[in-house]
């Protein structure tokens, strides 16, 4: 089409001036000499266009044939562009949210792949376009003629392989390794005494409160404040810090570079820690913990980051935390297996569930309850059927963060699911056992506070057994202690409830 174009193009130029040059010859000539001039400066006209056709510049076809299927989680590299292929939906930090980046997830195979890779430059590149995707084959052609000098090589994780050739004219195709690649295997240092850090992923923002330096915080993510008006009581510069919008679809990298940290705390996403990798600034990924030791082991990857300070107050965390899971741990042991109820922990979806790979299973079992996903092969937020969750009828269900901006209140979010037909056979729904994890500055069941959740959920399924365990207590304590906030009891049972401050 853009052959044509060009051609079409040249004509119309060269018309006018076949026509200018025709009405010299009639005011001359002959007839004959006009017919004759008339067919000359046709002739020169076609000849003309055809030389614009065919002495311009190529266009480059660019082609990508993919064969296998990704067995390992990773980046695809195409160009100037990446796909991040995550594990499975519980380790993509955006979960199914909308409008995240082009992704992949451990499975897909050579068809999936190539329409993922064309996609990808449909949604966002003025340099290409495409021309085929089929077989798991695409074919990408330059919009403007001879503006590509050189391209990238293509890389996939285990299990995929790319062949990429191009055909129109020649240009440079690097092979092996891209030059991106060579330097993102080159890990980036962390600074001795970093001074500005970036607490991009959900629950940095508070942990890195709790090791003494939100001081140093120069940038932070939307998410931290959207729905979490205690973290803007609690913390004395969360308002004031600048924010990254739409963290979990993905991070503006060119927006994050001009607060110039020393240290980003991000996102497990390959894609971004490539870049950052390559700009020469430090990463921390964060994850989800498949157990609760893992809550401890990323307190103590942040502080390692900080100093010895930051690492004398992970030690003290980390000591709390044992020691009120060893309280709860010593009760809940000894309640025999027929006395624990069955518990199914809920995402914001009543079907979406958290498997055997995340450490909410073991939430569930160290506050004596028995969780009927425990054999779930999944991670983190896996979605269900109808079928599945009437099969396990469990006796209590907890459903996990919402937001808490949205005015609703735990027995208003109670209800809408007690006066859900689909589900009134349910034994929690009928028994009313349905309760909403609490959220303060964030949420309960991710980041540091999730020892509070444990001691929330083992008094709610054993209060007699816990009836001297006074929840108040325990949050003003946390508050104080590790974020440096007196609470009141009022603020304390706000917090238990889901209610904003006052």
């Amino acid at each position: 089409m853009r052959e044509i174009y060009h051609i079409l193009n040249g004509f119309f130029f060269v018309s006018v001036k076949v026509l200018n040059s025709y009405d010299r010859i009639e005011k001359r000539g002959t007839s004959g000499m006009k017919k004759a001039g008339k067919i000359l400066l046709a002739l020169a006209a076609l000849v003309f266009c055809l030389c614009l056709a065919g002495c311009g510049e190529s266009y480059l076809e660019y082609k990508i044939t993919v064969t296998g299927e990704a067995t390992a989680s990773g980046t695809i590299t195409f160009l100037d562009y990446s796909i991040n292929v995550y594990q499975d939906l519980a380790n993509n930090p955006c979960g199914d949210c909308e409008d995240q980046p082009v992704h992949l997830y451990v499975g897909a195979d050579a068809e999936e792949t190539a329409q993922a890779i064309s996609d990808a430059i449909e949604r966002a590149d003025d340099l290409w376009e495409v021309v085929s995707c089929e077989d798991g084959v695409v074919v990408l052609r330059e919009k403007t003629a001879g503006s590509v000098e050189e391209i990238p090589a293509v890389t996939a994780p285990e299990g995929l392989t790319l062949t990429a050739s191009v055909s129109g004219r020649e240009v440079t195709l690097l092979a092996g390794e891209s030059e991106s690649d060579a330097d993102a295997d080159e890990d980036v240092e962390y600074p001795e005494d970093p001074q500005r850090l970036a607490a991009v992923y959900g629950p940095s923002y508070e942990l890195l409160t709790m090791l003494g330096v939100e001081d140093k915080i120069v940038v932070r993510a939307d998410v931290q404040t959207a729905d979490f008006p205690w973290a803007e009581q609690v913390f004395s510069r969360i308002s004031e810090t600048p924010m990254l919008n739409n963290v979990h679809t993905s991070v503006n990298f060119e927006e994050l570079m001009t607060y110039d940290p020393d240290i980003v705390y991000t996102f497990p996403r390959e894609n971004e820690l490539t870049q950052l990798k390559k700009a020469g600034v430090a990463a921390l990924a964060g994850e989800t913990s498949e157990t609760l030791d893992g809550v401890k082991e990323q307190v103590r990857n942040y502080a390692a980051t900080l100093g010895e300070d930051a690492e004398a107050r992970a030690e003290e965390y980390c000591t709390y935390f044992d020691e009120k899971l060893a309280m709860v741990r010593e009760i809940t042991d000894a309640i025999p297996d027929e006395e624990k109820p069955t518990v199914y922990y809920a995402g914001v979806d009543i079907l979406t569930t958290y498997g055997k790979y995340s450490d909410l299973i073991e939430v569930i079992e160290a506050a004596g309850g028995i969780a009927v996903s425990a054999d779930l092969e999944a991670g983190n937020r896996s979605q269900i059927n109808y079928e599945q969750l009437m099969s396990w009828n469990p006796d209590v269900i907890f459903i996990d963060h919402g937001g808490m901006n949205d005015g609703e209140t735990v027995e208003e979010l109670k209800e809408e699911i007690m006066s859900n037909t689909v589900y009134a056979s349910l034994t929690a729904v009928q028994n009313g056992e349905i309760y909403l994890s609490p959220s303060g500055v964030f949420y309960w069941d991710m980041g540091i506070q999730k020892i509070l959740l444990v001691m929330y959920m083992a008094q709610t399924l054993h209060p007699d057994e816990f009836a001297d365990l006074d929840m108040e207590q325990e949050v003003m304590t946390f508050y104080q202690t590790f974020f440096g906030y007196d609470l009141t009891r009022d603020e304390a049972y706000r917090i238990l409830n889901r209610l904003s401050p006052e």
